[in-house]
């Protein structure tokens, strides 16, 4: 039985490929990873491990106790924050440990990271691109004030789930903007009157086999509806093409709207994303896939999927303090347990 470590169990991320993972529990053994023992994921694994936080300059020598301990076959990243470190430290974990850590390599994660460097790879690859301009980039600003195109949108280079958007409505909220040290990147607001939509897909190869585009509605920054209706598999050669030029490894998601029939991609995230379990739902559970590929050499194919609609809900898990006491004071729980308590019965 093949070995999993899902980092980040406190993460809606982590949490989204632990409930794909699920779904062939078992065929692998999950180990859950988070700094939190209160982190949700921790009761969807086998067993439980506390770890550093990302930027502890120890954090990789507690991902390493993990491997060894438990002969770990395959890393999956479950954080944003976690990405350029085991991008960084790919090679040197897989050649090690023989295993496989699922991240693309530190270029990739770099411009995927960074909505500046994003537009910019698209601009100079000759694929449809969002208008953008940094903040301090005195020209760039003076180019938006004269083609008075209101309104525009900053965000954090390095943002996720809308923190830190602003409309910019005025050449006042231009200028204002721009009179402070920030890491805004400003562009052109693209309407979401087709919609917004994401996309995930799998390279493998430099190949990309598979792309799954749902459209979406976002509330808090997460997707909590999505739909998938046939007529969006016209956006997967876009997104193919894009995701074969960057080389990226295993899963990425792609972010777009669309302008004059042309889909404008504004954010790449290369790894699974918050939206990979509710593409399994619709019939394509990437996770899965990737895995039967890494060890099975099983061909990722694109999948047949049911047209519908997705809404998420809460719900609940009720774990005992004992549990939780034992937990925080051995790093470690075997077979966690807890009580679910679903949206409805």
């Amino acid at each position: 039985m093949r070995k999993i470590l899902v980092t980040g169990a406190g993460a809606v991320l982590g949490q989204g490929i632990l409930r794909c993972l699920r779904e062939d529990k078992d065929k692998y053994q999950i180990h859950t990873a988070d700094p939190d023992v209160r982190s949700t994921g921790h009761w969807l694994g086998d067993k439980a491990h506390t770890i550093l936080v990302a930027n502890d300059p120890q954090f990789i020598n507690s991902i390493e106790e993990i491997i060894i301990a438990e002969n770990i076959d395959a890393i999956l990243v479950g954080t944003d924050a976690e990405l350029p470190i085991f991008s960084k430290q790919k090679a040197y974990l897989e050649s090690k440990y023989q295993l496989s850590v699922v991240v693309s390599d530190e270029r990739v994660i770099e411009i995927a990271n960074d909505k500046w460097l994003t537009a910019n790879y698209l601009k100079a690859n000759n694929f449809p691109f969002p208008l953008s301009y940094m903040s301090n980039d005195i020209e760039g600003i003076k180019h938006l004030k004269e083609l008075n195109q209101y309104p525009y949108i900053a965000k954090p280079v390095d943002g996720a789930r809308s923190k830190g958007l602003l409309m910019i409505n005025t050449e006042r909220d231009l200028d204002q903007i721009a009179s402070y040290a920030n890491n805004l990147v400003v562009q052109e607001y693209i309407s979401e009157d087709e919609g917004e939509f994401t996309s995930g897909c799998l390279v493998f190869g430099g190949e990309c086999k598979v792309v799954v585009t749902l459209k979406r509605d976002l509330r808090d920054g997460n997707t909590y509806r999505a739909y998938y209706d046939k007529t969006y598999e016209k956006y997967g050669k876009f997104i193919a093409q894009i995701s074969e030029s960057l080389n990226i490894f295993g899963p990425s998601n792609f972010q777009f709207r669309v302008k004059n029939g042309v889909p404008i991609i504004f954010e790449i995230n290369s790894r699974f994303s918050g939206t990979t379990p509710i593409r399994s739902f619709f019939g394509f559970n990437e996770v899965v896939a990737t895995l039967d590929y890494l060890f099975e050499s099983k061909n990722v194919v694109q999948p047949k999927l049911k047209n519908g609609v997705i809404m998420r809900a809460w719900a609940d898990i009720f774990v005992e303090e004992k549990e939780m006491e034992v937990f925080k004071s051995n790093n470690s729980l075997q077979n966690p347990t807890c009580v679910y308590h679903p949206f409805f019965k």
